[in-house]
């Protein structure tokens, strides 16, 4: 679908959203909400030689997808179900985390639990990337950001929960695609 919705252009949108996170060689990732492994898979490409990538999402199909996505890459990058506010790993583990349009399909009530564990997993000093639906509805220019959980949702709004949950040098502005947005932060 985000080949279909970036026009063909996915592999650049992807490559964008790792430059802004700071993926290097050598980093431990973490695709919080990984879908079918996509991102992961450019993520994993990213950080060698010597680093790591391990996908989450809830949906065991989803799962199924990026494990056989991964197979087919020749990669071995561990795809493991868990949900974004009960991370099953240890305290800064993770250099980076990215959550990409996910936390518009979380409840409201969940939201601050999972920039929490996001920010448990990471190192000091590690860098979180959000990914999501920001800004008036009317204004977007995207029809996909106008409606249903996209148009009730503003990345925006998770600035003070951000620096409740321990990070610092909170940054965030408009992506070039779909109407999307980012929200970038360093654990203190």
């Amino acid at each position: 679908m985000l080949l279909f919705l970036t026009r063909g252009r996915d592999r650049t949108y992807r490559e964008e959203l790792l430059d802004l996170a700071g993926v290097a060689s050598g980093n431990r990732v973490l695709d919080v909400g990984c879908g079918t492994g996509t991102q992961a898979i450019a993520a994993w490409r990213r950080v060698q030689p010597g680093g790591s990538v391990v996908g989450v999402d809830v949906s065991e199909k989803m799962l199924v997808a990026a494990r056989r996505k991964a197979r087919r890459a020749g990669l071995d990058i561990p795809f493991r179900h868990a949900d974004a506010a009960e991370l099953p790993f240890e305290d800064g583990g993770f250099d980076v985390v990215m959550i990409t349009t996910v936390l518009h399909m979380v409840p409201e009530s969940r939201r601050r639990p999972c920039l929490s564990e996001a920010g448990r997993i990471l190192r000091p000093g590690g860098r979180l990337l959000l990914i999501d639906y920001a800004g008036n509805p009317d204004e977007r220019k995207h029809l996909s950001a106008k409606h249903g959980r996209h148009g009730q949702f503003d990345l925006h709004n998770l600035h003070g929960p951000l620096a409740e949950a321990g990070f610092k040098h909170i940054e965030g502005g408009p992506l070039e695609w779909l109407s999307l947005h980012f929200l970038r932060a360093t654990r203190a």
